[in-house]
């Protein structure tokens, strides 16, 4: 793992202000600060999109057994702006959502009232034992140093009910970010079978094909040179737009609308080797 690695305290640092950031600028743009703050929407709704896919059958998995969510309890760890919390209460399930950002999580209480949210880190929360029916981690626990992913991991097990899940959706591949702790679907898998859950689903998610090979090109362009500060995204909310910056957008806009049908062949006939993987687990 490379030294660059964000510590703990920096990633939280960083976050709170990617969300301060992204709400003051649009209170209704909802992905960029938990996708790619400088990314167009084009790029996030792809990346959201190839996301929904693989959480697709997570919810099939959940309903053949239980026959719909109504009435059962989800912890939705990282619930940022709210896109896995509002899929599990549509299907009826009673959702506490957690996040450490104060803003996302005002905007989610105003919108779903019904349910509950709470401002605090995942290795300070305190639940009693065997509350919930699903805890769900979607590309939250990738950003937490392996000792937090752990404790969180047992803290997790002690808060899923006998016969619930336990539901990942994180990194596999993305090891020399600074912003994002990746382990390959065996290490993940391991971690969590040690806190006593099992295994019961897993597949690929987000495949990404055309933007992986454009990152390729780009990195031989470049020489493979590469710092830390290139790989840790930006707020872009300086009111600038150069007409460079507007090709490039534009040009990624386009990527994106050619990778959405691809991104459904590869959920079916898998062209490439998944970036994410999609665990469910069983206590």
């Amino acid at each position: 793992m490379p030294e660059t690695k964000m510590s703990a305290e920096e990633m939280k640092s960083y976050y709170l202000q990617l969300h301060q950031q992204a709400i003051a600028h649009n209170r209704q743009e909802k992905l960029g600060a938990v996708i790619d703050i400088t990314a167009n929407r084009w790029v996030n709704s792809f990346t959201d999109y190839a996301h929904r896919l693989g959480m697709k059958r997570v919810f099939k998995v959940l309903a053949d057994d239980w026959g719909s969510l109504t009435g059962r309890t989800v912890l939705d760890l990282g619930c940022g702006r709210g896109r896995w919390s509002k899929e599990y209460a549509v299907r009826g399930a009673r959702v506490t959502g957690v996040d450490i950002s104060p803003d996302a999580i005002s905007l989610l209480a105003e919108e779903m009232p019904q349910h509950q949210f709470i401002c605090q880190d995942i290795p300070a929360l305190s639940f009693p034992w065997e509350s919930f029916d699903v805890v769900s981690s979607v590309t939250v626990m990738q950003h937490m140093p392996q000792e937090k992913q752990e404790f969180a991991f047992s803290l997790s097990a002690q808060w899923i009910k006998p016969g619930g899940y336990l539901v990942l959706l994180e990194n596999v591949m993305g090891f020399d970010a600074p912003h994002v702790f990746p382990h390959r679907t065996a290490e993940w898998i391991r971690m969590v079978e040690a806190t006593g859950l099992k295994r019961t689903a897993c597949w690929g998610s987000n495949f990404e094909v055309l933007f992986r090979v454009e990152a390729r090109i780009m990195r031989q362009l470049r020489g493979n040179n590469s710092s830390r500060d290139g790989m840790i995204p930006k707020a872009p909310y300086n009111g600038q737009s150069s007409l460079e910056s507007r090709l490039k957008s534009g040009a990624k806009a386009a990527l994106a609308g050619l990778s959405f049908p691809m991104e459904w062949v590869c959920q079916r006939v898998p062209l490439a080797t998944p970036t994410h993987s999609v665990m469910i687990f069983r206590k």
